[in-house]
C-alpha cells in the first residue's frame, strides 16, 4: 500500500526515482516495469529495540539503511512511516545538523480558513524547548513559509492566551527574543482555537504543546467528518450533499500527511504510521517539493 502511494506521488515526476528499503520478495513485484528499485532490508525497527544498539548499527533495519543512504549522498531525501523517535535519532546521528542549529523541529503545513496555509512547529521532536530554541524554531518555520510562497511571513507563539502576561515564562521569554529580532515579523501569541483562523504564517511551540495541538485538531476534524457523514446518510439533497462531502474531505488528515524534520543537513520527512496509500503519497510529494525548493538551504541561510 505504501509503495503504491509513493509511486502515485512521483508518477508525473520522471526525474524522481524511488528506492525502497525492505523485503524484495514483497516489494519487487510491485516495481516491475518501473524506474524504481528495492534494497534488501528485511528487518524493521521494533518498538522495544534499544536505541543505543540501533544507533551503533548493531541492530540493522530498513530505516537505518534508508537514512544512511541520504547521509552518504546515495539518496536526496528519506520518507519514513516508522518510529518518530528512532527516525529523529538516526537522522541526527548519521546525517547531522545544519551548522548553528541546536535541535531539529518537526514542521507541517496546514490549511486554514479561506484556503490560507500556515506552518506549525515543533510537532514532537523536542518535548521541551528553552526560549533560545523557540526563537530558532521561529526562523526555521519562517524559512519553510518562504519556500511555500510567503514573501514576509508572520510568526506567532502558541500560548494559552493572547495577553503578553499569559503563559509559561519560557514562552514569554521567547516572545521577547522573537519580537526584538529584526529578521522576523512577530504576530504575538496565538491561542490554539485561533490557529486555523486568519492568523500568522508560522505558529511556534515546543514539541509537547505542538504535538497535542495537532492531534487535538486532527481528532476534532475526524469527529466533524463523522457527524457530517451521519447527517449525509439521512439526506438526499443533490449538489448540497456533494459540497458538504467536499468540505469534510478538505480536512481529511491523509490529504496533508507528512512532516519535515527541519534543521537536519539533509531532507527527512516523517509520515504518520497509520497513513494509507493517499496519505503516504502526500508525504512523498512533500519530500519531492522540498528538495526541488531547496528548503534545507533556506533553513541553513537563517541559522
Amino acid at each position: 500500500m505504501l509503495a503504491a502511494g509513493a509511486m502515485d506521488a512521483v508518477a508525473e515526476l520522471p526525474s524522481v526515482a524511488l528506492v525502497f528499503y525492505g523485503d524484495p520478495a514483497v516489494i519487487e513485484p510491485r516495481l516491475a516495469g518501473t524506474r524504481h528499485r528495492v534494497v534488501a532490508a528485511k528487518r524493521c525497527i521494533e518498538l522495544d529495540d534499544p536505541l543505543r544498539a540501533t544507533l551503533r548499527g548493531a541492530l540493522p533495519s530498513s530505516m537505518r539503511a534508508a537514512v544512511a543512504a541520504v547521509a552518504t549522498g546515495d539518496a536526496d531525501a528519506v520518507v519514513s512511516a516508522g518510529s518518530t523517535g528512532a527516525l529523529m535519532a538516526l537522522s541526527r546521528h548519521l546525517i547531522g545538523m545544519l551548522p548553528g542549529i541546536r535541535r531539529p523541529a518537526i514542521v507541517k503545513a496546514l490549511a486554514g480558513e479561506g484556503g490560507r496555509e500556515f506552518h506549525l512547529l515543533d510537532l514532537g521532536a523536542n518535548i521541551g524547548a528553552d526560549a533560545a530554541q523557540l526563537h530558532q524554531f521561529a526562523h526555521m518555520g519562517a524559512a519553510a513559509a518562504i519556500k511555500a510562497g510567503a514573501s514576509q511571513p508572520t510568526v506567532g507563539l502558541l500560548n494559552i492566551g493572547s495577553e503578553v502576561s499569559k503563559g509559561p515564562w519560557v514562552v514569554r521569554a521567547a516572545a521577547e527574543l522573537v519580537a526584538s529580532d529584526g529578521r522576523l515579523r512577530y504576530a504575538g501569541f496565538v491561542e490554539p482555537d485561533r490557529m486555523f483562523a486568519a492568523g500568522p504564517d508560522v505558529v511556534v511551540a515546543d514539541g509537547f504543546a505542538g504535538n497535542i495541538a495537532l492531534k487535538a485538531a486532527e481528532g476534532a476534524a475526524r469527529m466533524a467528518r463523522y457527524l457530517l457523514a451521519e447527517q449525509l446518510r439521512a439526506a438526499n439533497v443533490g449538489e448540497l450533499r456533494q459540497r458538504l462531502q467536499n468540505a469534510g474531505e478538505a480536512y481529511n488528515p491523509q490529504r496533508y500527511n507528512g512532516a519535515i524534520l527541519l534543521g537536519l543537513a539533509s531532507l527527512v520527512v516523517k509520515s504518520h504510521g497509520k497513513a494509507d496509500r493517499h496519505g503516504f503519497a502526500s508525504a512523498v510529494r512533500q519530500a519531492a517539493a522540498a528538495h526541488t525548493g531547496t528548503l534545507v538551504a533556506e533553513v541553513a541561510g537563517r541559522a
